[in-house]
């Protein structure tokens, strides 16, 4: 391989593990559209691809996360485990269906589409926080939480989160996180790290499911996922120290110009 290859598969793994850790997303929006797009990877492989960068992604940011002490395991494994069957059902289903590669594609476009749009408009709502979410955000306490009286209503969330995550190859983040912070009221920063969480033990299981039936470039993967971890493990130290709005900005245009992008 190309040492200038090498060093752009680094880099963008750096950018985009940092970006997904500090938006509590698990980057597969990036990996999957710069595989596509960059390297003309066919989708189906670059979308099983994808769900290995996660798992090592993600794996070190919920390390960093867990010994801050923002997430609980005990929380992340209760809604792990219906993102898990919600993959677990994708991987059932798909393995009978066999999805033609364009639609894949059209169909991770509106999907880039989607989140970015969800992106910009958390963005919006970030920047009008008052006083009374600030000062129960201070008072928050992560193991006293009452998440059991609005769980019902978010179990079919983390499925769908799931079932996306193994059909597209994307963490799934993009729905646990308003899922976490507005169903189950979570303060922010608390929601992207337990997501971080769901993210990492979903995507064990679906790189198990991809290396049985699907096609992962390990080597690409290997790459992206070294600047991954890197990133990952910069994006949960300074996730607490940057304005969120302006990175959710950010993320929202870049995702929907991707989403255009692979429209045409």
């Amino acid at each position: 391989m190309d040492t200038v290859v090498v060093i752009i598969l680094l880099i963008a793994g750096f950018l985009f593990g940092t970006i997904s850790s500090i938006v509590g997303i698990g980057g597969g929006v990036f990996f999957v559209s710069t595989l596509v797009l960059l390297f003309f990877i066919p989708i189906n492989v670059a979308v099983d691809t994808s769900v290995f960068i996660i798992l090592i992604s993600s794996g070190a940011g919920f390390l960093i996360y867990f010994k801050e002490e923002r997430l609980h395991i005990k929380q992340v494994a209760i809604f792990s485990s219906f993102s898990i069957l919600g993959s677990f059902v994708s991987t059932v289903l798909f393995t009978f269906v066999d999805l033609d590669e364009n639609i894949l594609k059209m169909i991770f476009a509106t999907t880039l589409l989607i989140a970015g749009t969800n992106m910009a408009y958390k963005a919006l709502k970030s920047r009008r926080i008052n006083l009374s979410q600030e000062e129960f955000e201070n008072n928050f306490m992560l193991h006293n939480h009452d998440y059991q009286t609005n769980l019902r209503k978010s179990i079919p969330l983390f499925f769908l989160a799931g079932f996306t995550a193994n059909l597209l190859g994307i963490g799934g983040g993009i729905i646990n996180t308003p899922s976490l912070h507005i169903i189950l009221l979570y303060p922010i920063h608390n929601a992207t790290a337990i997501s971080t969480g769901i993210i990492f033990f979903t995507a064990i299981y679906n790189t198990i499911a991809k290396s049985i039936i699907g096609q992962i470039n390990y080597l690409f993967g290997i790459l992206i996922g070294v600047g991954a971890i890197s990133g990952s493990i910069f994006g949960a130290k300074i996730s607490g120290k940057i304005p969120r709005s302006y990175l959710q900005f950010l993320v929202a245009a870049v995702l929907m110009g991707l989403a255009i992008r692979m429209y045409f």
